[in-house]
């Protein structure tokens, strides 16, 4: 049996080895397992974000996550100061074991993406699950409480972010749970993006 519950922080490394799994081509898996762990462990903590986990209940394990916030606005750069000193420590050891990362990470949270986007909507970050229980509809399930709770603090509209091309089955997903194409741009270095939006 699967239960849903609001992340912990302690469920932090078990959301990385799981984002790792999951998306081994993304860039922010590049940044490697203690960042990860860092970045979702600062969700957990943050009254701005909404963390959710799918456990197992007979052997407690942790099998998917949703992570997203309810003001996309500004979300990461907030995220990063009200947790400074650990993504300053983070950023020291990228500088000196992957520089281009850095520099990766600093150009994609810098740029604007559209001028016209002024990020006034809920945005899901990230979901995952792990690899062996695809299929079973708990990415589904995610991410209607994702939604559920965006509906509780009164916001009307959620926006995600995904590869644009040679990621048709992701597509599909988003589509038929009522997500259309907002916009399409491109991240650092020629990656082609679409931002997707729903209105609930």
């Amino acid at each position: 049996m699967i239960s849903y519950r609001k992340s912990n922080v302690s469920d932090s490394n078990q959301i990385a080895k799981i984002h790792l799994k999951s998306f081994p081509n993304f860039f922010l898996t590049t940044l490697g397992h203690s960042f990860l762990k860092t970045y979702y462990r600062s969700c957990a903590k943050s009254k701005e974000a909404i963390s959710i986990c799918a456990i197992d209940q007979d052997d407690k394990k942790l099998l998917g996550f949703a992570v997203g916030c309810f003001n996309s606005a500004g979300f990461n750069k907030r995220l990063i100061f009200s947790n400074l000193l650990e993504y300053s420590y983070r950023a020291i050891v990228l500088l000196f074991t992957k520089p281009i990362a850095l520099i990766r990470l600093y150009k994609n949270l810098a740029k604007n993406n559209n001028r016209d986007d002024k990020g006034k909507y809920a945005e899901l970050l990230s979901i995952g699950v792990l690899p062996d229980q695809n299929g079973f509809g708990i990415g589904q399930y995610l991410l209607v409480k994702f939604e559920n709770q965006v509906k509780k603090k009164g916001v009307n509209t959620i926006t995600l972010t995904t590869d644009a091309d040679s990621n048709d089955s992701v597509l599909r997903f988003y589509k038929k749970s009522g997500y259309t194409v907002y916009y399409d741009f491109e991240t650092f270095p020629n990656r082609k993006m679409l931002k997707l939006i729903k209105e609930l």
